[in-house]
């Protein structure tokens, strides 16, 4: 996956541009072609991430490098496993940051650049299930 926190993100359509397509494909794969399994991962993914990220900004805020790092890593496999590269890729620097003690950008702009990604990865994946079921 790419760790450019941008990549994924140039043009407009958002299965193309903020989703990864293989993901999709293995999803779909596990549910032959179904989107049924998608659904209910995608509402796993929206009912769990805003904590998580919501956490991310505690931990930061509490100064808690390490727990802050854990939770930066859940959300980095979650968004991996729904194919949202972006979140994965932001997820990855805050995590890395929290290991290292050292911020390609500061904390508090990738905590914001998380949500936006979170935002965008909802937003392409809800529009990607809606495009499976009209067929």
């Amino acid at each position: 996956m790419a760790t450019d926190p941008d990549s994924g993100l140039r043009g407009e359509d958002p299965a193309d541009s903020r989703l990864d397509l293989d993901v999709m494909d293995q999803l779909l794969g596990l549910d032959d072609g179904e989107v049924g399994l998608l659904e209910e991962m995608l509402g796993l993914y929206k009912e769990d991430t805003p904590g998580r990220i919501e956490a991310i900004g505690v931990a930061l805020a509490e100064g808690d490098m390490a727990e802050m790092a854990d939770v930066a890593h859940a959300v980095k496999g979650s968004a991996g496993t729904m194919g949202a590269p972006k979140v994965r890729a932001v997820a990855a620097l805050l995590e890395g940051g929290g290991r290292q003690g050292k911020w390609e950008a500061p904390a508090g702009e990738l905590l914001e650049r998380l949500k936006a990604a979170y935002g965008e990865s909802v937003a392409a994946l809800e529009a990607f299930v809606a495009a499976r079921k009209a067929g």
